[in-house]
């Protein structure tokens, strides 16, 4: 093996350029090919290919293990609620032994059975739901394992792009995907897309022999290509300097890696709320059979029974189970408006965003260059229409239709559809345009079908001659015609400032004149116009009558006017950029596109406010971590950003102590993706890595979706505030019961049955109903709650008490006034456990607000709490009424009396609720409308 390949290998193994001293892209071809030891046209032979295939391993990046279903099923349990439960579970089942033989197995193990059956529950809920979301994400994914020509032995085989060595030559030309990262060593007009990976929607044109700094960015160093990205124009070939894992887009891979999974905010709030109910169950418990073993005279088993009991009636054992089906059910809402949702508590996170930090291209833009501007004979046009569609028009200065195209503007357009290498095609399944070729012809070729002379109209007049291609040197491309009057003419595009002096008339509506001074500053002040608006500027001229002589060919010509494209914003965004701020949510554009564009574009949005700054990637890395703290509040745009710089900008929002949503669609925000609360990937247009990375995927590549998903987050969540302070509060009153009943020896507790069935069948449907209650019309106009807020406030947890001691205390009293025989006791436990079961139907009512009277409501009755409320009932009036089950829940046929005292006493929660909450009105009056209004949030 040569010292070359020697040094190829050696430096490949850290994805290092190929010399020690200069970076590769910054080496001159010859002295990389001489130092390299390889020729521009023999390539490897088929056996040193193999040998450097078997050390350097397949082309490809290693794919992230799929955790097994077991593993998913056993995460499931991996909650302290859930924990404690399968602990009671345990006790319960040890208690089941030690019980009398003679009962029925479904009295001694009926408990633990109960409680083991809605644990288990859960875990397949949570399993079933997460298992769709990837499902659904991998229908989204391309499948493709593309092709690549390299040369091989001096002749050129087509070969599997996995199966590319470092050294191997690649040929590439349009259309072609890049198969590893390459060093180039001959371009012919030669461009690529690499959106995907440096966030810079126009076509990158490369040269092979261009001068590039040591410490070019990675979108500016034209003598290289990526894997990952795309042939658009020309021919080239190109020395492989890396593959796998050690190419632009495997580092990248290493860097998603490295960030590791992200709890969400509902998580860690689920995760200390269920440490706080685990102490007070632990404590309670002590307390109880602490008082048993003082008390003494019974045996040990019965009272661990009792600390069961406590610790059942504690735990809001149908939390979970709602909470995940109430995740469950907003992400299939959000699925339904394009939001595919791969982690189910990140159905929330969006509602608690404080930050949107979104790429630009493809995400807030379509990545799409599309004309906006044109300039022919003195006059400006617009141009309508979004995107590669030809659907659209001109529009004169009055912005009235073009229906009469002007001389100077019919020849701009026919040039623009002729000097053209492109191709627009028409997916009939999907209705969407797609291209080959250069993105700018491509949008020259809609803005000429715009005016009605596409080029498949215009052609058959023009034949083919001959192409001066465009390279980097002439910044130019000219295609000469023969028209059927036997002209030669030459169309000729290119920039301004280089076209300009070439020209010398001007054709305007009267004709072709000469092109004088005054003519030639306009069209400067127009350019300069459209530039200051981040438009790219292109000049359109042609020559009739042209000589065959090359040199001759691009001299002495007629100016036809300018184009002005860029990637425009998508449809709806600016929209979206509106509700984010009225939520309090402060939007941040994160992209690899120059500074100029990526401002532009935020201004035209809305999404750039008076004292924003914008700042670039080179100015960033300069920049401190203190410096970047300090300011990062008032900087609005970063662009020409590297993947690791938006990865530091999502850690310094975090840092600063927000709840950051990251978007995007290219390999390059992948990591950010991972890195932020809740990454948000394009399921259409977006890369699979990016959409791998992120928590949700939108399926219609929509940024406007994202403000309905946060809609949805913050409904999602205000409703788990309801119905958790349902479950606690209804809880409560057991608790009280439960711990009060137990200092009296001779009054019966309820059984854990009892109070599981409470728990689960009476209140799990009305809390189920309270996770769907329709949103408040103001949720959007809060702002986003803060981060260090648990899941309930101070005056939740004083309802809670209030509600509790309520419920609990009319219960003992029914102990209280009883006769105190066994038979009778017995029978007051029977109508305690009805009441404690329907109380909390009424108060289900109550709960639909913390401050709002149930009067005052918005709707007033909510459909799914009425039927909710209604089949709970029925169900408890089962347990009742068939004598069947009456031995199982322990109860007995009520008399009238008993009935008409259960149904006062359940009812009595709604007047002391509606007491409370007029109270509160009354000492906290601006707590009667939307907590925290959004005005003032946005610099936070």
């Amino acid at each position: 093996m040569s010292q070359a390949a020697t040094a190829l290998r050696r430096t490949e193994s850290t994805a290092a350029p190929l010399s020690a001293t200069v970076p590769v892209h910054a080496e001159e071809v010859g002295a990389f090919l001489e130092r390299v030891g390889v020729s521009s046209s023999g390539g490897l032979s088929e056996d040193e290919a193999q040998k450097r295939l078997a050390e350097h391993g397949k082309n490809r990046l290693p794919e992230t293990k799929k955790k097994s279903a077991l593993v998913r099923i056993l995460e499931q349990f991996a909650n302290p609620l859930v924990l404690t439960l399968l602990a009671a579970a345990t006790i319960a089942v040890v208690v089941g032994f030690t019980a009398d033989k003679t009962e029925s197995f479904l009295h001694r193990f009926g408990d633990a059975i109960a409680i083991l059956l809605i644990v288990i529950l859960n875990a397949f809920l949570g399993y079933y739901q997460e298992r769709r979301a990837e499902a659904a994400l991998d229908a989204l994914q391309k499948l493709s394992a593309p092709n690549a020509r390299v040369r091989r032995g001096g002749k050129t085989v087509v070969i599997a792009a996995e199966d590319v060595a470092p050294g191997d030559i690649i040929e590439l030309e349009a259309g072609d995907s890049i198969p590893a990262d390459a060093r180039l060593v001959q371009t012919i007009s030669f461009a690529t897309e690499e959106a995907a990976l440096t966030g810079e929607s126009a076509a990158a044109v490369k040269d092979a022999l261009a001068p590039v700094a040591s410490d070019a960015p990675l979108g500016d160093r034209v003598t290289m290509v990526f894997t990952g990205t795309s042939v658009v124009r020309g021919k080239g070939r190109a020395v492989v300097t890396a593959t796998g894992v050690h190419t632009e887009l495997g580092r990248i891979g290493e860097m998603i890696r490295s960030v590791g999974d992200q709890k969400t905010p509902l998580e860690e709030r689920l995760d200390r709320f269920g440490s706080v109910i685990l102490r007070v169950c632990l404590g309670l418990s002590a307390v109880l059979l602490g008082w048993g073993f003082i008390r003494g005279g019974r045996p040990w088993h019965e009272l661990l029974l009792e600390g069961v009991s406590l610790a059942v009636a504690a735990i809001p054992e149908g939390l979970p189970a709602i909470t995940t089906i109430t995740l469950a059910l907003g992400m299939q809402r959000m699925a339904r408006r394009g939001a595919i949702v791969r982690k189910l508590p990140a159905v929330e996170t969006l509602g608690a965003a404080t930050i949107i930090a979104s790429d630009k291209t493809g995400t807030l833009t379509q990545n799409e260059m599309t004309v906006r501007n044109v300039y022919a004979g003195g006059r400006h046009y617009t141009v309508t229409g979004e995107g590669y569609n030809p659907g659209g028009a001109l529009r004169d200065e009055s912005g009235a239709e073009v229906v009469e195209l002007s001389a100077p503007l019919t020849y701009l357009l026919a040039t623009a559809a002729l000097c053209n290498n492109a191709s627009l095609n028409e997916d009939k399944a999907t209705g969407r345009w797609n291209i080959v070729g250069d993105p700018t012809e491509a949008a020259l070729l809609t803005l000429a079908a715009k005016g009605d002379l596409s080029r498949e109209s215009v052609a058959p007049s023009h034949a083919f001659v001959h192409e001066l291609p465009f390279d980097s040197d002439r910044k130019r491309m000219t295609v000469i015609t023969r028209d059927d009057r036997g002209r030669d003419i030459a169309h000729v595009k290119g920039s301004v400032d280089v076209l300009l002096p070439l020209c010398v008339k001007f054709a305007d509506d009267k004709g072709v004149r000469a092109l004088n001074e005054d003519d030639r500053r306009a069209i400067l002040a127009e350019a300069d116009r459209m530039s200051a608006s981040a438009l790219r500027v292109l000049a359109i001229c042609r020559r009739v009558r042209v000589s065959r002589d090359e040199a001759d060919v691009e001299r002495e010509l007629t100016f036809l006017g300018l184009v002005g494209m860029m990637d425009p914003p998508r449809q709806g965004v600016k929209e979206a950029v509106a509700e984010c701020r009225r939520a309090g949510i402060r939007a941040v554009m994160i992209t690899g596109d120059h500074r100029l564009t990526a401002t532009a574009i935020a201004k035209e949005i809305g999404l750039w406010d008076e004292g924003d700054e914008a700042l670039s990637g080179a100015e960033l890395a300069a920049m401190g971590d203190e410096e970047l703290a300090r300011r990062i509040m008032h900087l609005r745009v970063f662009a020409r950003t590297t993947a690791e710089q938006k990865l530091r900008l999502v850690r310094a929002f975090k840092a600063h102590g927000h709840i950051v949503a990251m978007t995007g669609d290219g390999v390059n925000d992948a990591p950010a993706l991972r890195e932020a609360h809740i990454g948000v990937a394009m399921g259409r247009g977006g890369t699979d890595v990016a959409r791998q990375a992120a928590d949700l995927v939108l399926a219609d590549d929509n940024f406007a979706t994202i403000v309905e998903a946060v809609r949805e987050g913050r409904a999602i969540y205000r409703n788990i505030q309801k119905f958790i302070f349902f479950l606690l509060s209804s809880n409560m009153g057991l608790l009280v019961a439960v711990f009060v009943v137990s200092f009296f020896g001779k009054w019966p507790p309820l059984t854990p049955l009892m109070i599981l069935w409470i728990n689960l069948v009476t209140n799990g449907l009305p809390a189920l109903a309270l996770g769907i209650d329709p949103p408040d019309p103001q949720l959007m106009a809060e702002a986003p709650r803060p981060r260090d807020e648990g899941l309930l406030v101070k005056r939740d947890y004083l309802g809670i008490l209030y509600v509790g001691a309520i419920m609990g205390l009319a219960a003992v009293a029914l102990y209280a006034t009883s006769e105190q025989t066994e038979d009778a006791l017995l029978r007051t436990r029977a109508v305690a456990f009805s009441l404690l079961a329907l109380s909390p139907l009424f108060h289900a009512w109550s709960c639909r607000s913390p401050v709002t009277s149930i009067f005052a409501s918005k709707p007033l009755v909510s459909l799914p709490l009425l039927l909710a409320v209604a089949a709970s009932a029925a169900i408890h009036l089962i347990a009742l009424l068939v004598p069947a089950l009456r031995p199982v829940f322990r109860t007995y046929a009520m008399s009238t009396n008993e009935w008409m005292l259960l149904l006062v006493l359940s009812a009595m929660i709604v007047p002391a609720v509606e007491i409370a909450k007029l109270v509160y009105r009354r000492i906290r009056p601006t707590d009667a409308g939307p907590a925290r209004l959004a005005a003032s949030t946005e610099t936070r």
